[in-house]
């Protein structure tokens, strides 16, 4: 076909250009040698990927590469310890979801975790920009006797750069099920004009949900909500095995400062190197 023929015009015109996606999987598993924690397996594929530093304690970084989130994109993650294990898997810095060009971002982690054993899933903050979808969703299996501690901070724009956020959506799904049996569920399905509402942000631009699920929930209700600073609005409940605090806050950074005293409380000791950095 003739480059100046009707039908490679045509031809030209009709095809829709292929829009290049993110795509990632990693899998971390740990297991017990000699009374410590260590490494098992790990799997990593596309843009998810993880890194083991030398720390205190079994840690994985999770990073992607792609450097964000936009519609189309996928990240999957699994974290699995095994019994009597202890490990921590945090991101190696906030995860910003772009505005999207057509459908959601699709973000999956899953957590298994052993008979005795304890996760701390402390991911920094997600921001989500004008216009930016995420479809997320966060799969817990673990055994009776087990912990988690999961924590999930969400911004709403960067402030500092005079950022609204007018349009864009978040599907945020939870499913925790402890010995077989569903323990905690919930939803949240947000968007910029909802968030204005009473019931939802009420004009604020951060907020955080943090769960603690262990034998000694509910004995630590009262110093968790000690934990609470001024001028952040929140609260903590607990109930069945498991404590639900809530924050919402005025900017990240006035929710990174409520949001670490809470962390540092369940987890008796500091955070992970990264969020610091």
């Amino acid at each position: 076909m003739r480059p100046g023929s009707p039908m490679f015009h045509a031809a030209t015109l009709d095809a829709s250009p292929a829009m290049q996606r993110a795509a990632g999987r990693v899998l971390v598993s740990a297991k017990q040698r000699g009374g410590r924690t260590v490494l098992d397996r790990l799997h990593q594929g596309g843009c998810a990927k993880a890194r083991m530093p030398n720390s205190n304690g079994f840690e994985a970084v999770l990073l992607n590469t792609a450097g964000g989130l936009t519609g189309g994109d996928r990240i999957d993650v699994e974290i699995e310890a095994a019994d009597g294990c202890h490990a921590t898997a945090a991101s190696q810095t906030a995860e910003r979801v772009y505005r999207s060009l057509a459908g959601a971002a699709t973000v999956r982690n899953r957590l298994r975790i052993g008979a005795g054993a304890r996760v701390d899933w402390l991911p920094q903050e997600t921001i989500l920009f004008d216009g930016g979808r995420l479809d997320r969703r966060l799969d817990v299996e673990m055994a009776e006797d087990a912990a988690l501690l999961a924590v999930e901070p969400l911004i709403l724009g960067r402030v500092a750069m005079g950022e609204q956020v007018a349009t864009g959506s978040l599907i945020d799904n939870w499913r925790v099920r402890r010995g077989g049996r569903l323990l905690h569920a919930e939803a949240l399905r947000f968007s910029p004009v909802a968030g204005a509402a009473p019931a939802g942000f009420a004009g604020r631009l951060a907020a955080a949900t943090l769960l603690y699920v262990a034998r000694d929930a509910e004995e630590r209700l009262e110093a968790a909500r000690a934990a609470l600073p001024e001028g952040v609005t929140g609260g903590v409940s607990a109930w069945g095995g498991r404590l639900v605090a809530r924050i919402l806050a005025k900017t990240g950074c006035a929710l990174r400062a409520a949001l670490i005293p809470l962390i540092r409380l369940f987890r008796a000791g500091d955070l992970p190197r990264v969020w610091s950095i």
